[in-house]
């Protein structure tokens, strides 16, 4: 008979899987870890808390994550897909920080991307502003005196 608890677990477990790659023995572990805790709300147990509150992050947290997508599809003419969700955006900087709490930087860290190779805007909006920014004559030598002279 399949319990409540087993049935949470496999839902927990196949909605992470289904975003970032386990290894089999990462996968077990994830499992015995959702169910023993899910288990133990469900008989009405304490659960476990470190002295002092909130854990403080390891080592294991600072791992670099595998992305879920190849490298290739990530950056494209119409949009850029953010690796923590999924989602495909024209720009990411404002996603990442509102929604996952990430800087660039640690976005970068946490995926081992070189910013150069994968910008987190897409060609097509890159393109957009680029155009835009010659078109004010922004980036021209002496644009300064140019508009000073105006």
């Amino acid at each position: 008979m399949v319990t409540e608890a087993l049935k949470l677990t496999a839902q927990i477990v196949i909605s992470h899987a289904s975003m970032s790659e386990l290894t089999p023995k990462e996968l077990v572990g994830e499992i015995k870890a959702i169910y023993n805790v899910l288990t133990a709300i469900e008989a009405g147990e304490a659960l476990l808390e470190p002295a002092g509150g909130v854990a403080e992050p390891g080592p294991e947290a600072e791992l670099v994550k595998k992305p879920s997508i190849s490298l290739d599809e990530i950056v494209k003419e119409k949009y850029v897909v953010c690796l923590e969700c999924g989602k495909k955006m024209r720009t990411l900087k404002a996603h990442l920080r509102k929604t996952h709490h990430l800087a660039p930087a640690e976005y970068f860290r946490r995926y081992s991307l070189d910013p150069k190779k994968y910008p987190l805007v897409c060609k097509e909006y890159s393109e957009q502003r680029s155009k835009l920014a010659k078109e004010k004559g922004l980036g021209e030598h002496g644009f300064r005196r140019k508009k000073a002279s105006v």
